[in-house]
């Protein structure tokens, strides 16, 4: 059970404003991560290696320089809640983006 200390530890429309501002910056993150492979015209892996490399990128800014090194003081679960959680709900965003971009600048190649 837990304990008596921990049900009062957060406050959940704080949480929920910290996690809507977490949900924004990886948002609009892939959208330039996206725009950025889509125009640079990388295709297959490449492309996916390249969201993954931006996303640890990202996800260590956020971690470092918004939450100072300790998420658990603005998220519950931690890290998890800022690397792990919301990638995959972002990848979708990332490959429109991409292929958008991929395909309006190589068009006519």
């Amino acid at each position: 059970m837990a304990d008596q200390t921990d049900v009062y530890k957060y406050f959940e429309p704080t949480v929920q404003l910290n996690n809507l501002a977490l949900s924004n910056i990886h948002t609009l993150a892939s959208w330039g991560v996206g725009t950025a492979a889509g125009i640079l015209g990388l295709t297959g892996w490449n492309g996916f290696i390249f969201f993954v490399i931006n996303w640890i990128a990202i996800s260590a800014l956020v971690f470092f320089v918004k939450c100072k090194g300790d998420s658990s003081v603005y998220f519950k679960s931690s890290f998890m809640d800022i690397a792990g959680t919301p990638m995959f709900n972002t990848l979708l965003s990332y490959v429109l983006v991409w292929t958008l971009m991929h395909a309006l600048v190589y068009i006519y190649d």
